[in-house]
């Protein structure tokens, strides 16, 4: 801590140009340890918390808080940044399993943040039981706590120890920080009907119900008066979301929209509340509207259903969460992602002072505006992140014309170990234009005949974001080019670009992935002898079906959480089992949203047989030529582990070579860190043992 705050106080102010422009200060790199071998990124730099992480601005815009990793836990900081002082207000213990989720400023002297334990919830009882190993798997016991900035006057706004013979699967959360109400916020928090709205007084704890939800019910959006206008509910056995209206004076919901899919909707949701507009009962909100392609941003009325006003919209891409003014209901800028982070301002002001902002931190990063303060609203929390820029906050004074570094999400990072990243253009074998991210190893000046990794996202209906990864950074680090296609079915480009992928799997969708790594070839970036494949989920069925349909490209192949059989996976979702009843956790039916999704996403049963047969890899076993690598979470309720098992026996039928790393009590997104270094060390050493080492910096 010391280290970090003298790094504070010696953060000099930048002076810019008048019309708010302005400079940026870099944190300074480490030097790297002396090594036997070429310097290499080390693991951690890929698998640990963010060294801070949650920050937030007070309303005068002089504090900033965050959550600063340190070996006891997660703290709770506070900076003076008119003091340059540091203050530690909570702890969060790691040996007790707790983490702090997020930290805000409620007031310019009070603080809220919500503390996370996970534990084990007995299903015939509702009471939970804490277990040393703890997993994704597992409910997150939520407490919410309020505090005075200096970490004194804790108060328990939610305890669930004061909520026994409640249902465990409601989280408690706040729903709204209220940022107009100096005393009070709303939260969501079990009752016996399922859920209950809460407004709760932060400097005494007392709460009193303003609404109840039932066993469904995630979550309320508010209007400007406070109101429940906007309610979403959990449907389809928790696989899918719905959202409700209910005008102001309203007695009933009407239901708005409801959809299904691998994290509820993947390509961006058709509906997304955000938070009030100026007018009660009107919201702002992210909709696809019946006829249009992509998303947009729109003042919703919740009494009529209608959309009252465009905020932003672009016919390329879905619009992605804006940069909202809670104090003033306000959105000052409408966002959406091409290959990066793109905003342009709806209030001007803001918008011109954002432009001078992201030309200032240059192309290779994202910008995120992390809060406002100030009673001009003239301070800005932000954050930048790319492929060399693991995560740095500034503050930015639009009076002043500064913007000064504050910390980094990762310490002693040297760049000169990291990759960078650029966009690579190509068209697929049937004349689409498609692109992907090329992650370049460091040091290597000339890129030409490298080793490649290629790395098709999960999803499908996912994409990947620039400079944010979990497998591509490492292996790049490692010394071996990375490639990450957006083949059609992937999110953000508009749904008629989503279901251009559907029923492709392991062809239209392969073939783009396959497209991509040709053109390379062909542009003497890859060396055409040292490619191999590695995905995760959908990226996992990619890299599977790529062992036989695509062997002459690739050495080898990683398969993490994939889809071995496409026929059991869909009999699984139907049914809740497989044909040897290995796994158990689907049963969604026959009749049910998420079954006709993953129906109209793959293919229909008994009909589509010979294209399941033909496009899945345990069928095809007998055919994989080349080393096959298999990961998989023993606990994971999105794709069964015995979709890893079914590959393992046919291969061991097949009499081909095949090993299974199983990840003990991990759902499909593993969250133990020694599971993310499992994955990421024994990838890379067999990606290396049959495509060799990766390049050594200046080297090319």
């Amino acid at each position: 801590m010391r280290k970090w705050a003298l790094a504070l106080a010696a953060a000099g102010a930048l002076l810019a140009g008048a019309h708010g422009a302005v400079a940026q200060t870099q944190p300074a790199a480490a030097t790297a340890p002396a090594t036997s071998g070429p310097a290499r990124a080390p693991v951690d730099l890929y698998v640990r918390d963010d060294v801070f992480r949650s920050p937030d601005i007070s309303p005068n815009g002089r504090y900033v808080v965050a959550v600063h990793r340190e070996d006891v836990g997660d703290v709770v900081t506070v900076i003076d940044t008119q003091a340059n002082h540091v203050s530690r207000v909570a702890v969060a213990r790691a040996d007790q399993q707790m983490k702090v989720a997020w930290v805000s400023f409620k007031s310019d002297d009070r603080l809220v943040f919500e503390l996370e334990q996970r534990v084990h919830v007995v299903s015939d009882r509702n009471s939970a039981v804490q277990r040393t190993h703890v997993d994704d798997a597992y409910e997150n016991d939520t407490r919410v706590y309020s505090s005075n900035i200096d970490g004194t006057d804790v108060k328990a706004l939610y305890d669930p120890s004061t909520q026994q013979g409640l249902p465990r699967w409601v989280s408690a959360g706040v729903v709204d920080l209220m940022p107009n109400d100096p005393d009070n916020v709303l939260m969501i928090a079990p009752a016996s009907g399922g859920a209950a709205l809460w407004k709760v007084n932060v400097r005494t704890a007392e709460h009193t119900v303003i609404e109840t939800g039932d066993f469904r019910t995630a979550g309320w959006i508010v209007d400007s008066q406070g109101t429940p206008v906007l309610r979403e509910e959990v449907v389809a056995n928790g696989r899918g979301l719905a959202w409700q209206r209910r005008g102001p004076g309203q007695r009933s919901w009407t239901e708005i929209i409801r959809f299904i899919g691998a994290d509820n909707a993947n390509s961006g949701p058709a509906f997304v509340g955000l938070g009030p507009a100026t007018q009660p009962g009107q919201v702002f909100v992210l909709a696809r509207r019946d006829g249009d392609d992509t998303r947009g941003l729109y003042v919703y009325d919740t009494a009529t259903g209608r959309y009252t006003q465009t905020i932003g919209s672009n016919p390329n891409f879905d619009m992605s969460s804006p940069i909202r003014d809670p104090r003033h209901n306000a959105i000052l800028a409408a966002c959406w992602i091409e290959q990066k982070i793109k905003c342009t301002g709806i209030d001007p002001t803001f918008g011109h002072r954002w432009n001078g902002i992201t030309h200032a931190l240059g192309d290779d990063v994202n910008v995120i505006l992390e809060g406002i303060g100030g009673a001009d609203s003239s301070r800005y929390l932000i954050r930048s992140f790319g492929p060399q820029d693991l995560g740095t906050f500034y503050l930015y004074d639009a009076n002043a014309h500064t913007m000064n570094a504050l910390f980094g999400s990762q310490d002693d990072v040297d760049r000169a170990l990291l990759p960078t990243e650029q966009v690579v253009n190509y068209a697929a074998s049937d004349g689409t234009q498609l692109w992907g991210y090329l992650w370049v190893p460091p040091g290597v000046h000339s890129v030409h005949n490298l080793p490649l990794v290629v790395v098709p996202h999960g999803g499908p209906e996912g994409r990947d974001i620039w400079g944010d990864d979990a497998f591509a950074p490492w292996l790049a680090s490692q010394g071996y080019a990375v490639f990450q296609p957006n083949f059609r079915g992937s999110s953000g480009s508009g749904r008629r670009f989503v279901e251009a992928g559907w029923r492709g799997w392991g062809t239209r969708m392969q073939e783009d992935v396959t497209d991509g790594a040709h053109y390379l070839i062909q542009q003497g970036i890859a060396d055409p002898h040292r490619i191999c494949i590695m995905g995760w989920s959908y990226g996992g069925y990619v890299a599977e079906t790529a062992a036989f349909e695509n062997a002459d490209l690739y050495k080898c192949s990683v398969a993490g959480a994939g889809v071995s059989d496409m026929e059991a996976m869909l009999r699984w979702v139907r049914d809740g089992s497989t044909d040897d009843d290995v796994s158990t956790g689907g049963g969604a039916g026959g009749q049910s949203p998420v079954f006709k999704y993953w129906s109209d996403t793959m293919g229909n049963l008994g009909a589509d047989h010979d294209y399941f047969v033909a496009h899945s890899a345990a069928p095809n076993a007998n055919r994989v030529t080349i080393p096959l690598l298999l990961i998989h979470g023993d606990e994971d309720s999105v794709v069964p582990h015995v979709q890893s098992e079914l590959m393992q026996q046919a291969m061991q039928r097949a009499g081909h070579p095949v090993r299974l790393i199983t990840l003990v009590g991990e759902n499909h997104t593993p969250v133990e860190d020694e599971s993310y270094r499992t994955i990421l060390r024994e990838s890379q050493a067999f990606i290396q043992q049959y495509i060799g080492p990766g390049v050594v910096p200046g080297s090319q």
